[in-house]
């Protein structure tokens, strides 16, 4: 079976002949592209394979691996990523797997961590080690009343910001991409993000490029309350980041700009609202607890982790102090 590195354009075409559900913005090529501008060390990769109209692809970030001279570990991009596959035929993904694995050894890519979309259930398509890792939230927005599902605490907050006089709106402008990047900093610095979440002013233009990514922005006489991107795919929109000012977070209005997301997705027929899950996988992590004021549907978030070349693998993970008794605790060593 024959893998090839495909380019942006070439995976992109292919990524939007796939079964709906895999269609799902995150997972796309072109947006494991705009990720990639967050970190210089990062390459986009994508391959694929394409046998009598059975198609795999796999978007990747490969990102050298400490102490390495060389060599290379693979990542999903910031959120979710994974093989995607169009048909259900276990001896085509099995092959295909075993393809790109191979691919992964001549290339001197040695380990890889993948983070699989739960409204895809993508990881069926992955060869390696898959495991549960948390709970996510989505919100139906197929309900004729979207607040039905949502909690008290979240219907008081939408009342609180209605009363304070925000307002949501949804916008590609370039002016607003501009402004979103120091207000996104400034709110997660608010909240005591540390600098590994703090995207520079260059990733934000290159999400802009991105077709389906919007800010919603909610404000208040021109004032930013609370600004976050979307990214409105077929039947899914997704809640990628987000930030808050103080005024903001008094006002409400962080529960305004979801409920405007759910809103105008609904509109577009989307059947889902996508909002991921907490910081951590513990159960009562508080970004879960505030996500779930707004859906109980809870999905599964699933990991996966493969060494495609383990004699090299631990041969760098010595370098780096481990060994296979004292493992490193992630698998790319970072």
């Amino acid at each position: 079976m024959n893998i090839e590195s495909w380019s942006l354009e070439r995976a992109q075409q292919v990524f939007d002949t796939l079964p709906p559900q895999q269609r799902i913005v995150s997972l796309s090529p072109a947006f494991a592209a705009a990720d990639a501008v967050r970190d210089p060390l990062l390459e986009a990769c994508f391959l694929g394979i394409e046998q009598a109209g059975r198609l795999w692809l796999n978007s990747i970030h490969l990102r050298p691996l400490p102490n390495s001279d060389g060599a290379f570990g693979a990542i999903s991009p910031y959120g979710y990523g994974g093989p995607l596959c169009n048909t259900e035929d276990a001896a085509f993904v099995a092959a295909a797997w075993q393809a790109y694995s191979a691919w992964c050894r001549r290339h001197a890519v040695l380990a890889e961590f993948a983070r699989f979309h739960p409204q895809a259930g993508n990881d069926r398509f992955y060869g390696g080690q898959v495991s549960h890792n948390r709970r996510t939230v989505s919100v139906d927005l197929t309900l004729d009343d979207l607040t039905s599902q949502y909690a008290t605490l979240a219907r008081r907050k939408l009342k609180r910001a209605a009363a304070a006089g925000a307002v949501a709106r949804f916008s590609r402008d370039t002016a607003d991409w501009r402004r979103y990047g120091a207000f996104y900093r400034a709110g997660m610095q608010g909240a005591g993000a540390t600098a590994w979440y703090l995207f520079g002013d260059a990733y934000f233009e290159s999400m802009a490029q991105v077709p389906q990514a919007w800010l919603c922005i909610c404000e208040r006489g021109g004032q930013w309350l609370s600004a976050g991107v979307y990214l409105f795919g077929e039947g899914v929109v997704e809640y990628h980041l987000g930030a808050s000012s103080l005024e903001g977070h008094e006002t409400g209005s962080a529960t305004l700009m979801q409920h405007a997301a759910a809103l105008w997705g609904q509109s577009q027929g989307a059947h889902s609202l996508y909002l991921g899950g907490g910081i951590t996988a513990q159960p009562d992590n508080p970004l879960l607890f505030y996500k779930m004021s707004f859906s109980r549907r809870l999905l599964d978030f699933k990991i996966g982790q493969t060494l495609h070349d383990e004699q090299a693998y631990w041969a760098v993970a010595a370098r780096n102090g481990f060994d296979r008794d004292h493992p490193p605790p992630r698998v790319l060593m970072d």
